[in-house]
């Protein structure tokens, strides 16, 4: 009984690191998109702006411009669109296309 105690143990340790694994994604702010490298999954934002869709292939009219940065974020889940509003805020895209990004430096002035 002890040797079952200790796998059941073992079992729950193992399903509780999964759960917080933290998953590498690419924010391109100029289209307000993410990329998840390891799975080669895109998501963004649907055409009526209210629901974020994961896809394989953007459709046409979200474009990337090979020109436009992108930026490596480290999220905790598989959702990495949950802090969206906090990386609009953080890489602001000015009028003329360029990014700039907000650091802590530049919040504290």
């Amino acid at each position: 009984m002890l040797i079952s105690g200790s796998m059941l143990t073992a079992s729950a340790q193992v399903t509780d690191s999964t759960t917080t694994t933290v998953h590498k994604y690419y924010y391109y702010p100029s289209s307000n998109v993410y990329f998840d490298e390891a799975t080669g999954n895109y998501w963004y934002k649907d055409n009526t702006g209210t629901t974020w869709t994961e896809t394989q292939t953007l459709p046409t009219t979200v474009t990337l411009e090979k020109t436009s940065p992108r930026f490596s974020l480290k999220y905790n889940g598989t959702e990495p669109w949950k802090n969206n509003a906090a990386d609009i805020k953080k890489y602001k895209v000015k009028k003329n296309g360029v990014v700039k990004m907000k650091t802590k430096k530049d919040a504290d002035q």
